[in-house]
């Protein structure tokens, strides 16, 4: 066992990471130059297949290891990983958290120009196909669950990752017009954004708080959006995953290729938001690329470029009728844009009307 060289003090900003449960220094060190929660579960996730996989005892003892041999060892893992089919994204994450684990730790030498010519050729990327409205209305007429029918209403109003309802909380939800609500996603954080969702979503995320709400939970702003088992903590990103995996596929005909399905099970939403919001013409493209958070599609836009909420409302509306999963809902939302028009033709008639008398009474 590695002896203790530091204090228990925690040396990065997650608390619960500490030396005295890590008991590695070359783990601490690592992690420190992980700054999300998220990174931080993958690289490791990668790191520890690498040392379970050469059969080492400890991550410290990875450092022992002479450069010219680690070498050679990561050379045959990746002639491994190529061997058992896995992609070009998935090798290249896996010598990125390895590459930052030895670079943590100060082992220079490695030859990482000859590793990365080694990874696997680009193939056609699999998981690119969208949900259809079809596909999410089968979906939801298989599952029960208030909790999952709220995200997947959410998920194809808004587009958003499934990741953001780790931190959502009901203050980062306010009224807009029409029934709609706005979202703020990942708040007082640098990918901090703002997208929407119409009144059908409305409705499922009004039925599952009052589920809560019955069940003796009192809501307030501070209260998280979407729960785990226990109500003082929110659904874990990987437990939503895997439950959305399960709903996604259950019967679905669709055939794994290179190990994943046609259809994403949770990102297949964000892709349908964001095509429905292309293919319309009178969406600003500009504004579409805010909805979705994206932050390298247009140069410099995140720094620029700031439109006001109500102008990415303005621009959401225009997709509201697509977005919409239930034709219930989606009459309703035409008849309700019809109404407006004829309202707007009759005000315009009134007006014309009204410039003709007044030309008439000049005229008299």
């Amino acid at each position: 066992m590695v002896e203790d060289v530091f204090s228990t003090i925690s040396l990065v900003k997650n608390n619960k990471i500490t030396y005295q449960s890590m008991q590695q220094r070359s783990l601490v060190i690592f992690n420190s130059a992980l700054k999300t929660k998220a990174t931080e579960l993958l690289y490791m996730k990668f790191v520890t297949k690498f040392k379970d996989h050469f059969v080492i005892k400890s991550f410290d003892d990875i450092l022992t290891i002479d450069v010219k041999k680690l070498q050679e060892m990561l050379e045959n893992y990746i002639m491994y990983q190529n061997q058992q089919g896995h992609s070009l994204s998935y090798v290249s994450g896996e010598l990125s958290a390895l590459k930052l684990f030895f670079a943590m730790n100060d082992v220079l030498g490695l030859n990482w120009i000859k590793l990365n010519k080694m990874k696997p050729d680009r193939k056609k990327a699999t998981g690119g196909r969208p949900y259809s409205t079809k596909d999410v209305q089968v979906m939801l007429t298989t599952i029960p669950n208030l909790k999952f029918r709220c995200i997947i209403h959410m998920l194809s109003a808004s587009g958003m990752r499934i990741g953001a309802f780790e931190e959502l909380q009901l203050k980062h939800i306010q009224d807009m017009p029409n029934g709609c609500k706005s979202v703020l996603v990942h708040d007082d954080d640098k990918a901090e954004y703002t997208t929407f969702i119409h009144h059908e979503a409305v409705e499922a995320l009004d039925e599952y708080l009052a589920y809560r709400t019955r069940l003796g939970e009192r809501l307030t702003p501070e209260s998280w959006l979407i729960v785990s088992n226990d109500y003082s903590k929110p659904a874990l990103t990987s437990t939503l995953q895997t439950c959305m995996s399960r709903y996604a596929h259950k019967d679905s005909n669709e055939v794994k290729k290179r190990g994943r399905f046609e259809t994403m099970a949770c990102h297949g939403f964000r892709k349908r938001f964001n095509t429905i919001l292309k293919s319309n013409p009178n969406i600003n493209i500009n504004i579409a690329e805010k909805l979705m958070a994206h932050s390298t599609t247009i140069p410099l836009d995140n720094v620029y470029f700031k439109p006001a909420i109500e102008q990415l409302f303005e621009e959401y509306q225009k997709a509201i009728p697509d977005l919409m999963i239930d034709d219930k809902y989606r009459l309703q939302e035409q008849l309700r844009e019809k109404d407006e028009k004829i309202n707007e033709l009759n005000q315009k008639d009134d007006e014309i009307n009204m410039l003709k008398q007044t030309i008439l009474e000049i005229k008299n």
